[in-house]
């Protein structure tokens, strides 16, 4: 399908179906236009819209079937949907993060990016259940509190003889310990445990009720402490105040394994291989990749770990030569690390250039390329899914 018809389906589908409105077919012709301009936003999305970008790029019959999928409920790629059935859960998920706390005040631009990725996420919910399952399990491996719905977690208890230092503000050697102590069972709870060294406290009622904000894992986390008619001073997750790469309304990781099944069985890939990064001979992935990519409507997605390293790059030209060794992901109390923290779009071959490998990408509406040390190749870019996308 030619750009022309595409953007003529888009017009089609506004006469036909008032719930695709004028803001969705402006985003939709930008989308068509340039594809790159897709961008996840500040939702955990980022598989499924390097999904719906591999769409716009080769197989713009896919992507309007997709639209019409959303607005009108037909089938797609042979999965029954229904008048509704992707709409309306898309739009509660989008009007629940409208209220959430962001970084940058909420702005309707990307409702129809978020609307169409996080769809391919319930296409995956209903082809595969166990799968999607799966990769509900998987994004609880990122983030301990993915799929919490309640605002406050209990954790522990401190004792009262506390409260006289968290009035005054500061965390003394006894509180630190204690903190310590019950670290366990904070991480069993919400995945991290306190840093005594980044904690402030703030008192909202003096001998009652108090908040600690601290860094651990590159992200803010936030207690709540109250005391309790019993005596002891009850410590809760405020779950809704602490960063979390993933939120329970849309946000969903893929996994390798997920990411193949939804490029096969929902997305209509012909091809799908998980090819893993060797640390003792990166090339030979390097080489199955540029193959990859020199063919008919590629895709190539890559799993990378070291997220802050990749987050600075987007942000700043002078942040993408990478450091000697990556920085591994956040722990998450007793379970292994996962094997990537987020997805991006492998842009273009990747050179080896002396010590270093460059290495295009595509993620968070930008294009750019970073230089990461050869030897560490895989420490970065563990594993790749890639195929060919329409035919």
């Amino acid at each position: 399908m030619e750009i022309a018809e595409a953007k003529q389906a888009v017009s089609d589908l506004r006469t036909a179906q008032p719930s695709f409105t004028g803001p969705d077919v402006a985003r939709a012709n930008t989308l068509i236009d340039n594809p790159d301009q897709l961008n996840q936003y500040f939702y955990g999305t980022c598989g499924m819209a390097a999904v719906v970008r591999s769409l716009l790029q080769h197989d713009r019959a896919r992507f309007v079937q997709l639209l019409r999928a959303v607005y009108e409920g037909t089938d797609f790629n042979g999965i029954t949907t229904g008048p509704g059935v992707l709409l309306k859960g898309r739009l509660k998920q989008r009007d629940a993060k409208a209220t959430q706390p962001m970084e940058v005040p909420y702005g309707p631009l990307f409702d129809l990016d978020f609307v169409l990725t996080r769809s391919l996420g319930k296409l995956l919910k209903i082809r595969s259940p166990r799968m999607y399952e799966a990769q509900t399990l998987f994004s609880e491996e990122i983030v301990r509190l993915f799929n919490v719905t309640e605002p406050f977690l209990d954790a522990f208890t401190l004792d009262p003889e506390h409260i006289a230092t968290l009035n005054a503000g500061k965390v003394d050697d006894d509180l630190a310990f204690d903190l310590r102590i019950k670290g366990w069972r904070l991480g069993q709870v919400a995945g991290f445990t306190v840093d005594p060294h980044t904690t402030s406290i703030e008192t909202r009622t003096p001998g009652d009720h108090w908040v600690l904000r601290f860094d651990t894992g590159g992200r803010e986390r936030v207690l709540r402490i109250l005391r309790t008619a019993a005596g002891p001073l009850q410590v809760a997750v405020d779950v809704r105040g602490s960063e979390s790469a993933f939120r329970d309304q849309g946000d969903l990781g893929l996994d390798s394994d997920g990411l193949k099944t939804l490029m096969l069985n929902v997305a209509g890939a012909p091809t799908a291989t998980i090819t893993r990064i060797a640390p003792s001979a990166p090339q030979t992935a390097v080489d199955v990749v540029n193959a990859q990519l020199a063919g008919v409507k590629p895709y190539v997605y890559a799993l990378i770990r070291s997220f802050d390293d990749w987050t600075r790059a987007n942000f700043d030209a002078s942040a993408r030569t990478f450091p000697a060794s990556p920085t591994p992901p956040a722990p998450i109390w007793g379970r292994t690390e996962p094997e990537g923290e987020h997805i991006v779009a492998i842009n273009g071959p990747i050179r080896k250039e002396a010590d270093f490998y460059a290495v295009p990408v595509w993620t968070w509406k930008n294009a750019f390329e970073v230089r990461v040390p050869a030897a560490q190749l895989a420490g970065y870019v563990p594993i790749l899914v890639h195929g060919r996308i329409g035919d």
